[in-house]
């Protein structure tokens, strides 16, 4: 019997806030019930075999080639990364300020709530910008650059908010973090790609395509899990943590989706150009971010991007059911049902 990879990926989709709620509480309690200090080195190999297990098959769907066409899109461009990997990050920093006004933040979760939304934009972002009849050409083309840029853009924020909140973290590391779980599982999903597509065809390639997704999913959850487990004591003993985390997230949701509809309207950009840029532009990859995390930071570090899909598929998924209206908001009449 044959796997149904693309019921799998459906499945995973659709259940993802239940899933990801899952690991984390049944990683809190095993790392509650279990010693593992004696498994730490076997935990970090772990770690980085389920990070490689989660990044790189989500690069090979990654459709690079369509970096060509963004020449005849320069406006929408311009704004998507602008909003993406500028305002994006000013906004969370905004929304963590407001919160430390009525409650205190440990740094080190305040610089993971920051890294959750200064890496690129999800892979999830096409699908939803097609649930809602956009433009995917422009929705993958910014994917692509997202991750292509991640290479700067990500170190370089960190290192400016982790001065401002005085936590040490060295630069060299950030690019180094960034090459081994983004660039080169990105260059290694290229390659698989484009091998693939020569062995099995254009029509080969898309029937086994939602598997890679699929695995990217389990990888997260697996990784969710992980994180939770590792750091179950620690959060135990300050137990407002997530509590805490998820309000600047709130925040920086309803803030960027309410904001990106306002300045496309003001800027005349398409509904459908619009939608390709909401998607990619406030939509992060906490699948990468965890990655990085994981890697590279300390702490509480890697907490918060474990818990954005409990904020951030809500709101998209909300975004994406509101589309009819929305669409009228540029006085379009799109009659098409969602796929």
């Amino acid at each position: 019997m044959k796997m149904n990879w693309l019921k799998l990926k459906e499945h995973l989709d659709k259940f993802l806030p239940v899933y990801v709620t899952i690991s984390m509480l049944l990683g809190f309690y095993v790392g509650n019930h279990v010693n593992l200090k004696p498994y730490h080195n076997l935990l970090k190999t772990l770690n980085m075999l389920v990070v490689i297990s989660m990044i790189y098959p989500m690069m090979i769907n990654l459709r690079v080639e369509e970096l060509k066409n963004t020449v005849k899109l320069g406006k929408q461009l311009v704004v998507a990364l602008a909003m993406g990997l500028i305002i994006s990050p000013l906004i969370m920093y905004g929304a963590i300020w407001i919160v430390k006004l009525f409650h205190p933040i440990d740094h080190t979760l305040a610089l993971g709530l920051l890294l959750a939304v200064v890496v690129p934009c999800s892979s999830m972002s096409i699908a939803y910008t097609g649930f809602t009849k956009g433009n995917l050409e422009l929705a993958t083309i910014v994917v692509a650059l997202s991750f292509t840029l991640a290479i700067v853009t990500v170190p370089g924020w960190l290192k400016v908010f982790a001065s401002s909140y005085h936590v040490a973290i060295s630069a060299w590391l950030l690019i180094k973090t960034i090459l081994i779980v983004v660039i080169t599982p990105m260059i290694l999903g290229i390659l698989t790609r484009s091998y693939l597509i020569r062995k099995l065809g254009p029509d080969g390639f898309l029937r086994i395509r939602p598997a890679f997704p699929a695995i990217s999913l389990l990888g997260m959850y697996t990784i969710v899990f992980l994180i939770f487990m590792e750091k179950a004591k620690l959060i135990a003993s300050k137990a407002s943590i997530v509590g805490i985390a998820l309000i600047p997230l709130v925040i920086y949701y309803s803030t960027a989706l309410i904001f990106m509809t306002l300045i496309d309207r003001a800027l005349g950009i398409p509904y459908k150009d619009h939608m390709a840029i909401t998607f990619t532009s406030v939509g992060k990859n906490e699948g990468t971010a965890m990655a990085i995390a994981l890697t590279a930071g300390t702490g509480l570090m890697a907490i918060a991007p474990a818990i954005t899909p409990v904020v951030q598929i809500p709101f998209l998924v909300g975004y994406v059911k509101a589309w009819r209206g929305i669409a009228g908001l540029w006085n379009c009449r799109i009659t098409a049902t969602p796929d």
